[in-house]
């Protein structure tokens, strides 16, 4: 067994400009009831330790941008030094069709036999006790809904999981973009990753999905992407069946691309289902169909436009759209009356540091327009009306404070809908609902009234039972007393929001959860913990409905494989500790670290039976303040983490992101800034050594460590693999044999190398250490030549990141966590009794079980 608990990985993706998905919010300790600790310096404080990885540079060690090698992140941020390149928008969608070619190659290289091996599915497809008021059941991050006639059928596009679709109401839910292995070579459903979703109200089978998620559009444009992932779409997408088959649509040649870009909101002509308004990062766009041909989306205003909605009375149409400015260009809201013209909206709408506008309309109204306006911090601009009586925008007063100040987030999670009879009462969605109170959604119904020649809200808080963190809110069509809100924590109904309505969860099925980090039982299976995105951590028995056992921003998990009754889980800084499964509350103990990145590596030894003393070693990389400056160090426990004996400071500037324990008393250490590091115990000492620079053979590229995994055919236990994030070079795995680097991506230009893509884990099989797999922004990838060859091995697997690796150590299964679609297992080839050459059981004969 290479990694029996997690012993690397990058970060978990976190939002950054904005501050998104829970980084502000904390959740309350299981023990002293008290609120865990969070940055209260504003975004620099949240933001700067967050070390970006998928578009850093990785790059030939000889050529890596001046000062970037070993230097802080937090300098090379502030200075604008070249760390950064400036990526192509494309780049997301080539490498993706690149993958597709060689999925399906592989694909059919496969026995034509029943039963064919493939990934299969083990959730969380719900998490029960999630972290909102009443623990109701969530799902993961849901960045638009669609509501069809009756409220039955209905639709929600999630951030990384693809389109779901219920036809009870959002009782159940069932995924609707998996059909990637139906035909390997199709490309429309590569792309999980949606941001906006509309349909036609006459037909609801005719959807239209924007792909790229436009609410996380400020992460891709700063490139601090550890916190949430900002996965690029492929473009617009349609489907004519509810789903069931999807077409990429195509851009005119006139016109920027979209492949790359992301949407934040599509609007469909309700008098023609063909005319379609996308608000993107790359502009206004209309789609519109000539003659026979297919239709094609054309971009019509340039600039980033955060929002479009769309109202008609009387036979005339009238589309809104509001653009996010930036410099000299200021936010603002237009208006058009066939899609292709358009024009300021109204007079009077100050725009002075106004950043993000959510708008909203009565479906059946155009004379009455709000515009709900962030800063350019991300903090409440106002909220604004605009009356067709008068053409002027007014502003709405005594407006609840629907982004509170250490939250903010406006650019991440800023969302309106208004009553479909009665406009002067408006819904509004944000992050949390107070500085002191994180669990409750920030969503308000606001009843508007005009008082003395100006506009006074009187409002109530509607989101108690919701979860944190709102994208969307949306009324059934004509249902008034039927909003529906999407958030970090998947799909919620109030049917009643008019009066005392309170959310109610719409969650089962709704398996878009983005998982980070796992863990597993020693020799039951069906016991897993995994860190969640904004979703705490869960814990399941092998149901695929998981508990929540953890609250914040769930990371990594550690179970003890000669005690499993002792778990550790990493959430916000926090180390959490179980002495009973983690199966009750109560038993949890937390212990505060100084929190130097978001997710924290914590790790355990290789599962060695023979020495169960071993099991209770564990390491966290962290950091500490010395002399009011954060130094980088390793804290070692030798009691499971009941307590800290040691603490080993690593000599390095940059953030400690990955560890993998060789033995008890052998260490690998990478960095953010491309170094590695051995350590070693020496009697009671840890002797640190850098082996990254070696003078034999140095390792050929610098950039961020996402993962170390060490090479079991090594007795000595000297030999490691080093994976890397980044992009700019394809050599993104490499191996140290305790004397030189030699890269193991393939060969150079060949079909049998890895794509050049951000790669996060790593596993060596302890029984055929010659077998490599890791986990990229694109598949799982094998290697059956120790990486001298690399091919997908992506069969039943959605196209999502997989941000961890791990083999079962008795059942032979290699389980991959996806960050958008939960976590799946693939059953590696059985045996019964297999002499270990090297392996981490110390060489003994290894007993394998099949597969349950």
């Amino acid at each position: 067994m290479s990694k029996p608990e997690r012993t690397s990985g990058r970060a978990s993706k976190k939002r950054t400009s904005g501050h998104a998905s829970g980084k502000h919010r904390t959740s309350q300790s299981r023990v002293s009831g008290k609120p865990k600790r969070r940055p209260d310096g504003g975004p620099s404080e949240w933001l700067v330790p967050i070390r970006e990885s998928s578009y850093a540079h990785l790059v030939p060690r000889n050529t890596s941008p001046a000062g970037s090698n070993g230097t802080p992140f937090e300098s090379r941020l502030r200075t604008g030094a070249d760390h950064l390149p400036q990526v192509d928008r494309k780049v997301w969608r080539d490498r993706l069709a690149e993958f597709r070619r060689r999925k399906s190659v592989a694909f059919a290289a496969q026995p034509a036999v029943s039963g064919l091996n493939k990934f299969a599915p083990l959730g969380p497809t719900v998490v029960l006790h999630g972290q909102a008021q009443g623990d109701p059941p969530v799902g993961g991050r849901v960045s638009g809904i669609a509501v069809a006639p009756g409220g039955q059928l209905v639709y929600a596009a999630s951030a990384n999981g693809g389109v779901f679709r219920s036809d009870d109401a959002g009782a159940t839910w069932h995924a609707m973009m998996d059909g990637f292995d139906i035909d390997p070579q199709g490309f429309a459903t590569t792309s999980l990753a949606c941001g906006a979703i509309a349909i036609d109200l006459k037909d609801p089978r005719r959807v239209y999905v924007g792909t790229g998620e436009g609410d996380a559009s400020a992460v891709f444009n700063s490139r601090l992407v550890n916190a949430l992932p900002a996965y690029r779409g492929i473009g617009p997408l349609s489907s004519d069946d509810g789903g069931q088959t999807w077409t990429v649509e195509q851009v005119d040649a006139q016109s920027p691309e979209l492949a790359g870009e992301a949407f934040f909101a599509l609007a469909v002509d309700p008098n023609d289902r063909d005319s379609v308004i996308a608000a993107t990062t790359a502009g206004l766009y209309r789609r519109s169909r000539g003659g026979a041909g297919p239709a094609k989306w054309s971009r019509v205003r340039a600039g980033l436009h955060c929002s479009v909605c769309v109202a008609s009375a009387g036979g005339v149409v009238r589309f809104l759209a509001a653009e996010w400015g930036s410099g000299a260009q200021e936010s603002g809201v237009v208006e058009s009356s066939d899609g292709i013209t358009w024009k300021p909206a109204g007079q009077g709408l100050p725009s002075l540091k106004m950043g993000r506008i959510a708008l909203g309309v009565r479906p059946s109204d155009p004379n009455v327009v709000y515009a709900f306006a962030a800063d350019a911090d991300g903090a409440l601009h106002g909220l604004y009306r605009l009356d067709r009586t008068d053409d002027t925008w007014k502003k709405v007063r005594q407006v609840p404070d629907v982004l509170p100040a250490k939250g903010h987030q406006g650019d991440y999670d800023l969302a309106i809908a208004v009553d479909p009879e009665d406009a002067s009462i408006v819904y509004l969605g944000g992050s949390f609902f107070s500085d002191h109170q994180y669990w409750p959604a920030s969503i308000w119904r606001c009843n508007i009234e005009a008082k003395n020649d100006s506009l006074i809200a009187s409002s109530a808080s509607i989101g108690t039972h919701a979860h944190a963190d709102v994208h969307v809110l949306i009324h059934a069509p004509q249902r008034p007393n039927s909003l529906w809100a999407g958030c970090d924590g998947g799909v919620f109904l109030n049917r009643d929001p008019r009066a005392s309505g309170m959310f109610g969860s719409r969650n089962t099925g709704l398996a878009c959860l983005c998982c980070n980090f796992f863990a597993q039982h020693p020799t039951d299976p069906g016991i897993l913990f995994c860190g969640l995105q904004d979703n705490g951590t869960a814990r399941t028995s092998g149901s695929p409905m998981w508990e929540n056992v953890g609250s914040g921003d769930g990371g990594y998990c550690v179970v003890n494989w000669a005690d499993p009754k002792q778990v550790l889980i990493f959430s916000d800084g926090i180390v959490s500790r179980a002495t009973d499964g983690g199966l009750s509350q109560s038993s949890w103990a937390d212990q505060e670290f100084p929190w130097a990145l978001m997710t924290e590596p914590i790790i355990t030894t290789p599962y060695n039976p023979a020495n169960p003393n071993d099991a209770k070693m564990v390491a966290l990389g962290s950091g500490r303040k010395v002399s009011s400056q954060l130094q980088r160090v390793v804290y070692i426990s030798s009691d499971f983490g009941a307590t800290w004996s040691a603490t080993v400071a690593i000599p390095t500037q940059s953030g400690i992101y990955s560890m993998a324990f060789a033995s008890a008393t052998r260490l690998f250490v990478g960095t953010t800034g491309g170094e590695v590091f051995r350590v070693d115990r020496n009697g009671s000492k840890w002797v640190i050594e850098r082996i990254d620079n070696v003078s034999t053979g140095e390792l050929g590229v610098t950039g961020l460590v996402s993962d170390l995994a060490i090479d079991w055919a090594d007795s000595s236990r000297q030999s490691v693999y080093a994976v890397f994030g980044g992009m700019g070079d394809y050599r993104h795995v490499w191996h140290f044999d305790g004397v030189r680097w030699e890269a193991r991506s393939g060969p150079a230009g060949s079909k049998d190398n890895l794509l050049d893509v951000e790669h996060n884990a790593m596993v060596v099989d302890p029984i055929v250490p010659t077998h490599l797999y890791v986990g990229a922004d694109v598949g799982v990838w094998q290697s059956i030549d120790s990486g001298k060859t690399w091919q997908p091995l992506s069969v039943g697997l959605p196209d999502a990141p997989v941000f961890d690796l791990q083999i079962h150590p008795v059942r032979r299964l290699l389980r991959a966590a996806t960050h958008g679609r939960g976590m799946y297992e693939y059953r590696l080839k059985l045996s019964c009794v297999i002499p270990s050459i090297g392996g981490p059981n110390g060489g003994r004969p290894i007993r394998v079980f099949p597969a349950a």
